[in-house]
């Protein structure tokens, strides 16, 4: 059976926004140390940039599918791209968490004890994504209960 990808996503610029603003103020006091003091703190305003820019590109590696059989969220760190996968039948509960703009996230309660949760990035229909991802969930775990009752016989 081929996987079919449900949903794929990362998550959004928004969320970054707190290192963005810290940045924003780092380059501010930079910029206020170097004009009473000296002009050489001006060399300091790498730190902020960078910042901002490696969480820029964390947004654009990181990525998070969900298809008909796995989770598959794939973070890159230290120059490599690591790749975490969980079966969707491992999964024992799903939560919806949906805002009033329709946006809203679907939190994953798993058997797997290095991720007990997983959380979505926000997506755009997550009660449209929840049904179907529930409809699979017990689809598979209906059919993997028939595959192991026969196996007991």
């Amino acid at each position: 059976m081929d996987e079919d990808i449900i949903w794929k996503g990362h998550d959004k610029h928004i969320t970054m926004m707190k290192y963005h603003l810290i940045s924003l103020i780092l380059f501010i006091i930079i910029i206020s140390i170097s004009i009473k003091i000296d002009f050489k703190f001006l060399s300091l305003l790498v730190i902020p940039f960078l910042l901002s820019y490696s969480k820029y590109k964390a947004i654009l590696r990181d990525s998070f599918e969900i298809n008909s059989k796995r989770l598959v969220m794939v973070h890159f760190k230290k120059g490599k791209y690591k790749t975490h996968e969980i079966e969707l039948y491992d999964v024992k509960h799903l939560v919806l968490e949906q805002k009033a703009n329709g946006k809203g996230y679907i939190i994953f309660k798993t058997m797997s004890s290095k991720f007990e949760e997983v959380i979505t990035p926000c997506m755009n229909n997550p009660k449209e994504i929840h049904n179907i991802i529930r409809d699979i969930v017990e689809d598979l775990k209906l059919n993997r209960n028939k595959i192991l009752s026969s196996d007991i016989e």
